[in-house]
C-alpha cells in the first residue's frame, strides 16, 4: 500500500517478465520481513548499541509482534528453494517462484529487548508509560521539523517500537519442508556477540545501486 511496497512489486513483475521469454530462465524472489545479522548496521543494530548504552527505554506493554529474518536462514532457505542442499524441497521447482521469509517463533518487541538484554548479561530495560514515551518525543519532533536531523527519538519512533505490529506468515516455505538453520533467539545472540566483540567498533559500509538498471540475459 506504499510506494516503497509498490516499486518492489514493480520490480518482480520485471522478473516475472523476463522468465517469461522463456530459454530455460528462472527467477527466485525471496520477501524477507526485519534481517539482521552480523556486520549489519540497521535497526536490529541501533537496539542492541542503545540497550548496551544503557540507553534504551521501554514504553508500555511492549506486546506488539515484531517479525525478523536472520540473514543466515534467508541465504539456508535460498539455496534450499534452488534444491542446492542436502535436503531437497518436497516439490517441483517452478521457473518463477515468490517466498515469504520470517523466521518464526513471532518474538514481540519486549521479547526482543529482552532477549538482547540477556546476550549482553544486563537486566531488562525499565518500562514506563506509553504515555510518556509520547510526550518525551514532542520536542524531538519539534526538531526534527525544524532541521531535518534523524534524530534516535521521536513520537514516530515509540510508535513504531512499542505499538505497530509487524507480523508476517511464511506457511508457503514451510509447506515445501524448508527447517531453518539457526533459531531466532540463537541468531540474536549471535550478533550480539559480534557487536560485543568487534561491531561496535566498526564503521557501517553502505552499497549504492547503479544508477542504470542492468538486465542479464
Amino acid at each position: 500500500n506504499s510506494p516503497y511496497g509498490g516499486s518492489k512489486l514493480k520490480g518482480e513483475g520485471v522478473f516475472q517478465r523476463w522468465v517469461e521469454q522463456g530459454d530455460g530462465r528462472r527467477a527466485l524472489i525471496i520477501r524477507p520481513t526485519v534481517t539482521f545479522g552480523v556486520h549489519n548496521f540497521a535497526n536490529m543494530y541501533s537496539l542492541i548499541r542503545q540497550i548496551d548504552s544503557g540507553k534504551y527505554f521501554r514504553f508500555g506493554a511492549g506486546t506488539n509482534i515484531k517479525s525478523l529474518s536472520y540473514v543466515e536462514n534467508i541465504v539456508h532457505a535460498t539455496l534450499f528453494l534452488l534444491g542446492l542442499n542436502e535436503e531437497k524441497p518436497n516439490r517441483k521447482i517452478e521457473p518463477f517462484e515468490i517466498f515469504n521469509y520470517i523466521d518464526k517463533p513471532d518474538l514481540t518487541s519486549t521479547e526482543i529487548s529482552d532477549t538482547v538484554s540477556a546476550c549482553l548479561r544486563k537486566k531488562p530495560a525499565l518500562a514506563m508509560p506509553y504515555w510518556l514515551g509520547m510526550l518525551l518525543g514532542l520536542p524531538f519532533d519539534v526538531v526534527i521539523k525544524l532541521t531535518g536531523k534523524n534524530l534516535p527519538i521521536s513520537t514516530a519512533r515509540v510508535k513504531k517500537m512499542f505499538k505497530t505490529q509487524t507480523k508476517f506468515e511464511s506457511a508457503k516455505l514451510l509447506g515445501v519442508g524448508y527447517q531453518p538453520k539457526v533459531p531466532l533467539k540463537d541468531g540474536i545472540d549471535r550478533m550480539v556477540q559480534w557487536y560485543a566483540q568487534s561491531g561496535k567498533n566498526e564503521n557501517a559500509e553502505w552499497h549504492q545501486p547503479p544508477a542504470e538498471p542492468v538486465m542479464m540475459d
